[in-house]
């Protein structure tokens, strides 16, 4: 997280579009801290499953509580937002398809 907040601040305080190319690895490292907070999650999870069907402890009934939530929604949100910076940072694609073959230069026929 620490590494794509860099990333985007270098590329937020960059002077025009010369610092674009710091959005794709803010992205990707975005996406991968909540890849790693989704796994962290699930470890967490199947732990306290295996604890409830243990037979050494007897519980009734449990709940998770509202820091797992918090931990849920900053797994979505940091994987949505590095989601959303790679797809900001690709490449527009032009809106009529024949722009760029107009633009080509004409073949020299011999």
């Amino acid at each position: 997280m620490i590494l794509g907040s860099l990333c985007l601040l270098g590329s937020c305080t960059g002077k025009g579009k010369g610092r674009d190319y710091l959005l794709k690895p803010a992205g990707m490292f975005f996406a991968f801290a909540g890849i790693c907070a989704f796994i962290s999650l699930e470890v967490m999870r199947q732990s306290v499953k295996r604890m409830i069907e243990s037979e050494e402890t007897i519980w009734i009934e449990y709940h998770y509580a509202w820091s797992f939530a918090c931990a849920c929604s900053g797994f979505a949100l940091l994987f949505l937002a590095g989601i959303a910076l790679l797809v900001l940072s690709m490449p527009q694609m032009p809106r009529n398809p024949w722009e760029t073959c107009m633009d080509a230069e004409p073949e020299q026929v011999e």
